[in-house]
């Protein structure tokens, strides 16, 4: 005979039941582990850093010495020449003391013979600016050069050329000097300043010859271009 072992029925409903509930935990869990994952790589994919560059520049004025008015430059009425050596300054008849205006002094032309073979030339410069004006140099171009016309015109030129010579002096200091012969010459010598605001240095000129040349013509002594130098900064 056989038997069938039967289990009452509020077991067999208890036990389904209790697998149904096992069943939805077991779902609930693994659905809240994708959750939590996808969440972590969203948060991963949307970092991001900004960043901020760039720069700025401080322009410089305008040079201030180059102002003819109001900045460094000769004074128009300060040019005169007279003989070397003449505390009173005295004019020499015939005598051209040039055209002085902003940055040149030009045009300076006098008479050179045995009673006076030496003419001094000078200028004033003024600095107008709020900035002292440092000197940092004193040069020429080139020689004196020499000519002469009729027969002996070379020899002429040669036997006054090998004894003139040009002496620029820029202000007070001795050490701001510079001598020109028959070649180039230079003076790096920085001493010399022009105060700011209506400071004022005079540059003087001091053209020369061997009044003992042999000479039978006149000749003409012609003088290079002749700079000096300032800067604001020393």
């Amino acid at each position: 005979m056989a038997y069938m072992m039967k289990f009452p029925r509020h077991l067999t409903k208890l036990g389904g039941e209790t697998m149904e509930k096992n069943n939805g935990k077991i779902i609930a869990i693994v659905a809240l582990v994708v959750a939590v994952v996808a969440l972590s790589i969203g948060f991963a994919a949307f970092a991001d850093q900004l960043t901020i560059d760039g720069q700025a520049k401080a322009a410089a004025q305008a040079d201030p010495f180059d102002d003819s008015t109001n900045g460094l430059a000769y004074l128009s009425t300060s040019p005169k020449c007279y003989v070397t050596g003449d505390n009173n300054k005295t004019s020499i008849t015939g005598a051209n003391v040039g055209t002085a205006s902003g940055d040149a002094w030009s045009g300076i032309s006098v008479p050179l013979n045995a009673t006076n073979p030496s003419v001094t030339c000078e200028a004033v410069v003024e600095n107008k600016t709020s900035y002292t004006a440092y000197l940092t140099g004193i040069s020429s171009n080139k020689g004196l050069e020499c000519s002469s016309t009729g027969a002996n015109a070379t020899t002429n030129a040669s036997n006054v050329c090998a004894g003139a010579q040009v002496v620029v002096k820029v202000g007070d200091n001795a050490a701001d000097t510079l001598t020109i012969t028959n070649a180039s010459n230079s003076n790096t010598s920085t001493a010399g300043s022009i105060a700011a605001s209506t400071g004022t240095a005079t540059v003087t000129v001091t053209i020369s010859y061997d009044s003992s040349a042999l000479t039978d013509e006149d000749v003409t002594i012609t003088l290079p271009t002749i700079t000096h130098s300032y800067s604001s900064a020393r």
